[in-house]
């Protein structure tokens, strides 16, 4: 697992302003476990989606580790923990 392999993929799917809902699949190579669902200017409306896609994950309707919500702060709490677990790379 390269750390910064996962930062560049957070940072590239990390909004300037909303809500972007993500979807992570474990298994894809590195670079590409993470999928865009959708962008939304409301967190109520990334929720939304947000149980949408966790209900289809479990149905089997797509396949998905995680369905997360990035927001514009998403990488300062990756860095964020990441020194918290005493992580060189931050």
């Amino acid at each position: 697992m390269n750390i910064q392999h996962i930062r560049n993929e957070i940072e590239q799917l990390t909004p300037e302003s909303g809500f972007n809902v993500i979807l992570m699949d474990s298994f894809a190579p590195e670079g590409e476990k993470l999928t865009l669902v959708k962008h939304t200017e409301t967190q109520e409306e990334a929720l939304l989606i947000q149980q949408e896609y966790k209900e289809l994950t479990k149905n089997g309707g797509v396949y998905a580790d995680f369905v997360y919500i990035y927001d514009k702060d998403t990488l300062f709490h990756f860095d964020n923990k990441r020194k918290l677990e005493g992580d060189s790379l931050c």
